[in-house]
């Protein structure tokens, strides 16, 4: 059975090839236009992906508020020109599936929103490069403390939570911590169960937006490196 998809997309170019290359990869454009006001919502099957491809001018976390008003049970896709984690933190919250950079060949866009049509929650491959970046650069220690409180992590566990922040395999978090790796799975899946997310990048971002690094002593650690 074929995947349903809505696209929007400014370019006229750029929409045609992009429905060319889903239509050949076992997806059903239901409807392609200009601009999310085009499109209506209310009637497009609300199995079907709604992909907005994004520019300068497009208010990227207004169009994922405006379709899913219309129809929540839409999964709105983001490809965006490049990451910005305050637009991709946003877009998540307004109830985006998926939050993507154009810089990828098709077979991956392909996998990718494959994977979104099923009701998995996307976020970019570099996001970790970016966390490192600037992830921990966040200050709010106060909300941190409160927001740790809120999901009941141990002490232990807000330090795996931070070292899953600077991109750490369990191998690394293991010697960091001097536990073995084992308990680093367990603390691992621990936090993904309290923080009601499904893997560790949803984990790490879950922790960015609530300035996790600026509050436990390993954040202090890490933000010294």
């Amino acid at each position: 059975m074929s995947d349903l998809v809505s696209l929007i997309c400014r370019n006229p170019l750029q929409r045609e090839g992009l429905a060319r290359i889903l239509s050949a990869s076992d997806f059903e454009v239901l409807s392609s236009a200009a601009d999310v006001r085009d499109v209506d919502w209310a009637r497009t099957d609300g199995n079907a992906l709604a992909v907005i491809d994004t520019d300068l001018t497009t208010d990227a976390v207004g169009a994922v508020q405006s379709i899913l008003a219309q129809n929540p049970t839409l999964k709105c896709v983001l490809l965006v020109d490049m990451l910005d984690m305050r637009v991709m933190l946003d877009a998540f919250r307004a109830g985006a599936h998926a939050y993507l950079v154009k810089d990828m060949d098709y077979v991956p866009l392909v996998t990718t929103l494959k994977l979104a049509a099923q009701g998995q929650k996307i976020v970019p491959p570099n996001i970790i490069d970016a966390l490192e970046g600037q992830a921990l650069s966040f200050s709010d220690p106060a909300g941190a403390e409160k927001a740790l409180d809120s999901a009941n992590l141990s002490q232990r566990e807000t330090d795996v939570l931070c070292c899953l922040m600077a991109g750490h395999s369990n191998k690394v978090i293991a010697r960091s911590l001097d536990v073995s790796e084992a308990t680093v799975k367990v603390h691992v899946k621990a936090i993904l169960r309290k923080l009601k997310v499904g893997n560790r990048t949803q984990a790490a971002i879950w922790a960015t937006n609530k300035s996790v690094g600026t509050y436990s002593p390993m954040g202090a650690q890490l933000l010294a490196m």
